[in-house]
């Protein structure tokens, strides 16, 4: 397995947001987390970073115990984040935030990564010179998996990339995340849109407050009666 999440267990102060969590994904895998507001997805994804800490258990990637690993490390070790919100470097130009993906890389690399991205993106490259925070929601988020791309991940995690997106760039960014797949990015997705998420994914865990109530391929999910009761609408 590239990443095992085994048992665990994350609190706010006295509110224990995450109780005693297992999944694991696959090298080449999209696996996708669903759930509520609040059922402690955003939070998984903070603490497999580093920006969070487990109370217990272990979080091994590539067969090493990364736990503890601060998340500049985790980077280097090939783990990319992309936070709801997107967190883009408002006042540097398109291209000024990419390179800043590729802090890790040595300078010989980063033009073949910057090819890469603009060739996946290829609005980001019309708008190389222009300033981030003059940029559409959409394209700020396009910026933003691209910024995690330079860094050449193993495993990109992706929160929440289609949160206050117009549905035809919805649809543009799922169209993105599946040529990631085809290109041979391992993705674990956190989605508030289930629908979405569930049909570009390989496996799905639901999350009910803090916890895993079930897991499945996608396309069981897809057909179960109570996932669709409580998150596709039907």
């Amino acid at each position: 397995m590239l990443l095992t999440v085994d048992n665990m267990d994350v609190y706010y102060g006295a509110i224990h947001a995450i109780k005693g969590i297992s999944f694991e994904v696959a090298e080449g895998e999209i696996v996708t987390l669903i759930g509520a507001n609040g059922a402690g997805k955003s939070t998984t994804l903070k603490t497999v970073s580093g920006l969070l800490r487990s109370k217990t258990g272990s979080i091994v990637f590539e067969d090493k115990d990364i736990s503890n690993v601060p998340p500049h490390k985790l980077v280097a070790q090939g783990l990319a984040h992309v936070p709801e919100g997107r967190r883009v470097f408002l006042q540097m130009t398109v291209e000024e935030n990419l390179e800043m993906g590729a802090y890790t890389q040595k300078n010989a690399n980063v033009d073949g990564h910057l090819d890469k991205v603009y060739e996946l993106f290829p609005r980001m490259k019309e708008r190389r010179r222009q300033i981030a925070g003059t940029l559409s929601g959409g394209e700020q988020q396009m910026l933003a998996m691209g910024r995690a791309l330079m860094s050449d991940p193993k495993l990109m995690m992706l929160d929440e990339p289609s949160m206050g997106l117009a549905p035809i760039l919805v649809d543009q960014i799922f169209d993105i995340i599946k040529d990631l797949h085809k290109a041979g990015t391992t993705i674990l997705l956190v989605e508030q849109n289930a629908q979405m998420a569930l049909s570009v994914a390989d496996r799905g865990y639901v999350l009910e407050t803090g916890k895993i109530v079930k897991s499945a391929p996608a396309k069981e999910l897809l057909n179960d009666a109570s996932v669709k009761a409580a998150y596709l609408g039907g």
